[in-house]
């Protein structure tokens, strides 16, 4: 990946940081229609808002219900977080699909099915308190690996169940911005490369891939990081409340199954049944 894709901060997994290109919602990639035809024409909720247009979170909301046996929708958390994502699938939709859920009737509980590296800083904490406040019994789910902005999300849910599988981490407590000084390369390719900007505007984009950075830069890049990760322990401690018992998980550091629950970063192993389960008894 280049570094345009990697400027700004994220709350990820530095393992996935360079395996995010090609990570697309898997129907897309398999070159199917994201909306299934039998999706669109069964399940108890109606596609339809209260002014008789169809509504995509609803359709979508109608799909996750069936998933969790018709009175507890599984929302997935998966593939790399961020506003918009790919093709709107992004925390915004998963907000406006809880927002629907809270209001449906049939839906008596949610359960949160996330595998996910992690993503941008941006619109996290508004996702995070959406799970938070949601009115209903809400479950996180780990299936394969949650990671940073998905823990930072997920660890506000009431429980988390996490598949016992070797496979299976949860984790990665952390913030990185990945910076590319591209300076050196360009003056040895014979590139005389530079940036000018208006009179006024002496600020504008002074952290690119051209111009090396000054110390003043790379001070306000520091905060910027210890800013945000001092939020990301906030939220982790406000969700995981009375269970966390160490504060070595905020290194970034990720954990198998059995050294999360000994963490006190989720409560239990088992399956997506059981998690249901758990949701539909809550």
């Amino acid at each position: 990946m280049n570094a345009e894709t990697f400027s700004g901060l994220w709350y990820m997994n530095k393992f996935f940081a360079h395996r995010m290109e090609g990570i697309i919602l898997p129907r897309l990639a398999a070159g199917f229609d994201p909306i299934p035809s039998h999706f669109k024409s069964s399940a108890l909720i109606s596609p339809r808002d209260k002014d008789g247009e169809v509504s995509m979170t609803r359709v979508y909301l109608r799909e996750y219900v069936k998933k969790g046996g018709g009175d507890v929708a599984v929302i997935p958390m998966k593939g790399t977080m961020s506003r918009n994502g790919f093709c709107g699938m992004g925390n915004e939709f998963l907000i406006d699909v809880l927002a629907e859920a809270a209001a449906e009737k049939e839906v008596k509980a949610v359960v949160v099915d996330g595998n996910t590296p992690g993503g941008t800083v941006d619109s996290i904490e508004i996702l995070a308190d959406a799970i938070k406040w949601f009115p209903k019994p809400i479950v996180g789910y780990v299936s394969g690996s949650v990671a940073s902005a998905g823990v930072f999300s997920m660890s506000q849910t009431d429980y988390i169940v996490m598949e016992k599988s070797s496979a299976a981490e949860y984790g990665s407590i952390g913030v990185l911005m990945v910076h590319v000084d591209q300076s050196q390369a360009l003056e040895k390719a014979g590139l005389n490369v530079r940036i000018f900007r208006a009179g006024e505007s002496i600020d504008k984009a002074t952290i690119n891939g051209i111009e090396p950075l000054t110390p003043e830069l790379e001070a306000e890049i520091q905060q910027d990081l210890d800013d945000a990760m001092t939020l990301f322990k906030g939220y982790v401690k406000r969700g995981r409340i009375g269970k966390l018992n160490s504060e070595d998980v905020f290194s970034g550091k990720m954990y198998n199954y059995k050294d999360a629950i000994k963490y006190g970063l989720v409560d239990l192993t088992g399956t997506l049944a059981d998690a249901i389960s758990i949701a539909r008894k809550m």
